[in-house]
């Protein structure tokens, strides 16, 4: 989107070691192939029929399937596991050979799912359909007995209710973040709104009193009237400036402070300095004016991360890098801090809103993250033609 800086958090040096998460998905579906290939070899090394071999292999293949996909269709494979079970027992019974080969884990994984992946009306469903099959007396089939199926069923429920809990705290605790998030990027948006009050209004009226001077100095009625409806609207943009600002600066004590610029870091770095903490600055490139909104946009993002590694650097040297390139401003905020951190957690996350936002104004690019050797980087990029 055009006017918005392009924002990562990453490691902003490489081979940063990550353990990728496994997807469940995946998981699931190796262990159906186990289940299968220990269910084929247990069936070829039976002492029974060709027949029978072959049901115990097509019995293997159904439970497989079902832990395969029981993500996908858990109503389903939570009542059709036990279902195909008591058909295979039935099976075995009849033929007098061996029960049904590796069905634990997939029963255990199919009354999982129906427990945990289900609406309530097809979970008591489905825990219903559950409970007629294992007791009512199939020909030539053992009941599980009503005690086990009783035990069973209440594990069941209390597996839906501790992770039913779960999720639903998981998502509480999601919306409250990104409810956080956007507060503070609409207290970030009106604290530079109210510091780039005082730069715009230096301008407006720049204006309003240059139209004023020259409309008084020409002679030309035309150029007068011209001059004089610049004027016009010059403070009529004031006054419209200044109630927006009064409502955004309700509470705000220091609404009357001067807006620092770049070429204050270095009184800033001093200052830490005094104050014990390890700060070395480096300016690259030939310094220059450059327009105030960005000047105070840098100043302010070379705060931040200077408070930020004050915080939770503990003292850890810091090194602080400014380059005037010949169409953008770079900055570069490094401490060695041995404290890890995520991006998110610098002064509860609302630091990095803040720089962000500001990078964005300008259509900046903005990395922050962890460095190799446990310290913490910040890198900014304002193009400033």
């Amino acid at each position: 989107m055009p006017g918005r800086a392009r924002c990562s958090y990453r490691v902003l040096v490489p081979f940063r070691l990550r353990v990728p998460r496994p997807d469940p998905v995946v998981v699931d579906r190796v262990l159906a192939v186990g289940v299968f290939v220990v269910s084929a070899v247990q069936s070829a090394v039976w002492d029974a029929s060709a027949w029978y071999r072959w049901t115990a292999v097509v019995e293997a293949a159904l439970l497989s399937l079902g832990l395969a996909y029981r993500r996908r269709w858990p109503v389903l494979v939570g009542i059709g596991t036990p279902a195909v079970l008591v058909l295979r027992e039935h099976v075995a019974t009849v033929a007098g050979g061996p029960g049904p080969p590796a069905a634990l884990l997939p029963w255990l994984c199919a009354l999982y799912a129906l427990a945990v992946w289900t609406s309530r009306a097809w979970f008591l469903a489905g825990l219903s359909i559950y409970v007629v099959i294992d007791l009512v007396p199939w020909p030539g089939v053992n009941s599980s007995g009503f005690g086990f199926t009783v035990l069973t069923s209440f594990g069941m429920l209390m597996v839906r209710m501790i992770v039913g809990s779960r999720d639903q705290a998981l998502r509480l605790a999601e919306r409250e973040r990104q409810v956080a998030a956007r507060e503070a990027v609409v207290e970030e948006r009106a604290r530079i709104a109210r510091e780039l009050h005082d730069v715009v209004a230096h301008h407006v009226s720049t204006m309003v009193l240059q139209a004023g001077a020259e409309r008084r100095a020409v002679e030309s009625g035309e150029t007068q009237d011209v001059l004089a409806g610049i004027e016009q609207v010059g403070r009529s943009a004031l006054r419209e400036m200044r109630r927006m600002v009064e409502m955004l600066r309700q509470g705000d004590p220091d609404e009357l402070a001067p807006q620092p610029r770049l070429g204050e870091v270095q009184m800033l770095v001093e200052q830490l300095r005094s104050a014990g903490m390890d700060v070395a600055m480096s300016v690259e490139g030939t310094p220059r004016d450059l327009p105030e909104g960005i000047e105070l946009s840098a100043y302010r993002i070379v705060q931040e991360a200077l408070t930020n590694a004050l915080k939770y650097a503990g003292g850890a040297g810091t090194r602080v890098r400014i380059g005037y390139g010949a169409d953008a401003l770079e900055l570069e905020i490094l401490d060695a801090g041995g404290a890890a951190r995520d991006p998110g957690e610098a002064s509860g996350g609302h630091g990095l809103v803040g720089m962000r936002e500001r990078v964005a104004m300008y259509g900046g690019t903005f990395e922050a993250g962890r460095v190799r050797g446990g310290g913490f980087g910040v890198r900014v990029l304002l193009p400033v033609h």
